[in-house]
């Protein structure tokens, strides 16, 4: 496929969930062999770049990244930023500190907080695909902005990707995921 084909089929794929989406693909500027794609979305803005690929790696079918992209450089940018802004984090320090950010969160009742908050009777939190409800919690629990990054990225490295994500995949014993589940397993309502 040439890159124009590649772009038209990743448009294809990505629009339904992203229509605003710019994605550009071109001969990689460090090894030319290689395909670098552009993918410039607002909304990413308020997402961490793992969150980005995570959503982006979801919406591509497996067997056309593996047939067409496997080799690819990929940048998931928000407008006005530069591959050179993304920080990423590190896996072998996310694996040193999982146990004690785990530990304060469970301690702290961030999960339990953050479960009431999408149970709550009365205007439950509806989760946008980010963390903002976590984040406005966090402060609450002792923590500092200057940590986000690192919590957020043990519960990425988790399954927790988004608000729903972290009491879907992360938090043992959510009322959020059990209610989700009881409906899942409820037969339709005959109408």
């Amino acid at each position: 496929m040439t890159p124009q084909q590649i772009r038209e089929a990743l448009a294809s794929f990505i629009h339904p969930s992203y229509p605003e989406m710019e994605i550009q693909v071109e001969a990689w500027t460090d090894d030319p062999s290689r395909l670098a794609i552009y993918f410039r979305e607002t909304k990413f803005a308020l997402l961490y770049p793992q969150q980005r690929w995570h959503y982006l790696h979801h919406l591509i079918p497996a067997e056309f990244q593996d047939r067409y992209l496997s080799d690819s450089v990929w940048y998931e940018l928000a407008p006005g930023e530069l591959p050179g802004d993304l920080v990423y984090a590190d896996e072998e320090l996310v694996a040193a500190i999982t146990e004690p950010i785990m530990g304060i969160l469970n301690k702290t009742s961030f999960f339990s907080t953050l479960d009431e908050v999408f149970t709550s009777p009365e205007n439950p939190a509806v989760c946008q695909g980010d963390f903002r409800v976590a984040k406005s919690i966090l402060p609450t629990k002792g923590f500092l902005e200057s940590e986000y990054f690192d919590v957020f990225s043990v519960l990425m490295s988790q399954g927790g990707y988004c608000d729903c994500e972290i009491l879907y995949n992360v938090a043992e014993g959510s009322e959020f995921a059990r209610r989700y589940w009881a409906k899942r397993q409820s037969p339709p309502k005959q109408k």
